[in-house]
């Protein structure tokens, strides 16, 4: 699945970049947005989102609860994005999700892949596809994170575009997965 930034104010993202990669490749993508009202669900299912993102540090469980379902009702899929053990505790009540284990700290911005291996232990009966999220440099990070959770699925964003070759770089995550 390709991750695709839409949020235009802070992050300069468009819901129209999913309609341009939609022409061009068939790809699943994630529109990535901070989803705070249910109305933003068939606007992103308009553009062809195949997928979104409900932030829980950012949300009432109300608010999860009717965006979650409302995504459901449009046939996307969802990743509940999760940053401690309490909000992980949250996200297992939305079993159809994919929860992702996001290993920045919103508070001081530090990023440590150790967060996913703590975070996992709360998460590891979630009966979904479970995903590490930011700060994954290189496949050695990854492989340090499957060999302490059996997790076989990041996101990787700044690492593939800093890359100087990032096809050759995914071609080294996806042995991860083989």
């Amino acid at each position: 699945c390709l991750s695709v930034l839409t949020e235009e104010k802070y992050f300069l993202g468009k819901l129209e970049h999913i309609q341009d990669i939609k022409k061009k490749f068939k790809i699943p993508v994630l529109a990535k947005d901070f989803f705070v009202d249910p109305y933003q669900i068939p606007l992103s299912k308009s553009y062809g989102c195949d997928c979104i993102l409900i932030i829980v540090a950012a949300l009432e469980d109300q608010q999860i609860d009717e965006i979650y379902s409302e995504a459901l009702n449009h046939n996307l899929s969802v990743i509940v994005e999760v940053h401690n053990e309490k909000e992980a505790e949250t996200a297992l009540k939305y079993e159809k999700s994919i929860i992702g284990i996001n290993n920045r700290n919103l508070k001081t911005l530090d990023v440590s892949i150790n967060n996913t291996i703590s975070i996992f232990e709360v998460v590891k009966t979630h009966k979904g596809p479970i995903i590490s999220e930011s700060g994954i440099k290189n496949e050695n990070d990854a492989k340090y994170i499957y060999e302490h959770t059996g997790i076989k699925n990041f996101l990787v964003g700044e690492s593939l575009l800093s890359s100087d070759n990032p096809g050759k770089l995914m071609r080294k995550f996806k042995q991860i997965n083989q």
